[in-house]
């Protein structure tokens, strides 16, 4: 009897994840079906750094060449550093856009020495929206280690004409270049999360890749939500949601994210802080899906395993991993066609799947871990969540790698 119940809820919560993972694939196709006019507003493009390498500088130049008939303005942003007076980024960054009459570099100021209590991304971008020129009526954001295609501006803008629609988005995409378990299994975590996104309440905004019109700057209070907050896009997704309107997600417009011989530290200093993040500012929902749907089913499968003489209990510790592998290839299938089409993608695809239920589980223990937890190391800074809208600086990290994550 107990095997029973063990197994039977098992199954109930893969086939409400498989719900979950086919809402989201039919939305795909529906809405790559669809047609719009033309919109070209003016837009603002936002790219905040931290730290520099060659990845960096090549998705900062492919900036500089979007396909867009509208206008649109550049802004890199970085921080000031007491020690060297900037980061890092900021040379390279002027020597990029020295004969670009279209972007220009800022430097915004370090919150460590100035005593600012909110994150160093949310102050580089306070930064630059609050001198933007007035004729911008579109703020789009990107993150420095992700890598658009030409379209993507376009992609994310032409949404906005629907006054329904509060912010677009568009999905991360995690490529590991090297096949070590842990990168595999970071990766799966991540581009699971494409099955989050469609046309329900469970769909976010990410920071690395939306756009909203400028008017919603007042209408959803952003500045004053990110004033005192560690993250910028949970803020914003709570923003719209309670304005009352929609986030759309724009399944082709996929951002890049190069990943290489990630350690387990890294791996769950990052999913931990993401779910940390995810819990404290309040997206129950999020949280409670990760917690409820992972957790619970891994551990029902460690659950049976004392009692794998029993038929049934040995083809759930073998056949449900597998159905997780299936869930997660049919997740990938949103994919747009370039990045499928792509050989190597293609290949640590087949190869990365089989992680999937590895994923599931770290993605249940982050859950967990969570509820106890308030404190994220985040750019070599310490933070203490305090609320959605709040956060203490606890100061800097000494001798960290930079993180790209």
């Amino acid at each position: 009897m107990t095997t029973s119940i063990i197994i039977f809820t098992t199954y109930f919560l893969f086939i409400l994840e498989m719900i979950l993972i086919s809402q989201s694939f039919f939305y795909t196709r529906r809405e790559r079906k669809k047609v719009r006019p033309t919109y070209t507003p003016k837009v603002a493009i936002i790219a905040p750094h931290y730290g520099w390498d060659d990845e960096t500088e090549q998705h900062a130049r492919s900036l500089l060449h979007l396909e867009y008939e509208g206008d649109y303005h550049i802004y890199f942003v970085t921080h000031e550093l007491d020690e060297t007076g900037h980061d890092i980024s900021f040379p390279h960054l002027q020597k990029l856009v020295k004969d670009v009459p279209y972007a220009n570099v800022s430097l915004a100021p370090n919150i460590i020495d100035n005593n600012l209590s909110r994150s160093q991304k949310v102050q580089n971008l306070i930064t630059i929206i609050e001198s933007l020129p007035e004729d911008v009526e579109v703020i789009a954001f990107v993150d420095a280690d992700v890598e658009i295609q030409k379209d993507w501006l376009r992609l994310l803008v032409t949404p906005l004409q629907d006054n329904s629609i509060g912010a677009t988005v568009g999905g991360r995409f995690y490529f590991p270049q090297t096949w070590n378990f842990a990168s595999l299994v970071e990766a799966t975590w991540v581009n699971f999360q494409l099955a989050l996104q469609g046309d329900h309440r469970l769909t976010m905004v990410w920071g690395g890749s939306n756009a909203f019109r400028r008017d919603f700057l007042e209408k959803g209070q952003i500045l004053q939500r990110w004033e005192n907050a560690t993250i910028e896009d949970l803020n914003t997704t709570r923003a719209v949601r309670e304005v009352k309107c929609k986030i759309h997600y724009v399944p082709d417009c996929v951002a890049v994210t190069q990943t290489s011989n990630r350690t387990w530290k890294q791996i769950f200093e990052f999913t931990n802080r993401q779910m940390i993040m995810t819990f404290h500012m309040g997206l129950w929902a999020q949280w409670f899906g990760s917690l409820f749907l992972f957790l619970p089913k891994s551990l029902l499968i460690i659950g049976v395993i004392p009692f794998l003489y029993s038929q049934q209990a040995f083809l759930t510790v073998t056949f449900i991993p597998f159905l997780e592998v299936i869930g997660f290839h049919l997740c990938c299938r949103n994919l747009p066609q370039w990045l499928l089409d792509t050989p190597r993608v293609r290949d640590t695809l087949r190869i990365s799947k089989f992680a999937a239920p590895f994923s599931v589980f770290l993605g249940g223990i982050n859950a967990f871990y969570a509820m106890f937890q308030r404190k994220i190391v985040w750019g070599g800074v310490q933070y203490e969540i305090l609320s959605a809208t709040k956060c203490r600086v606890l100061g800097r990290i000494k001798d960290r790698k930079r993180d790209k994550s």
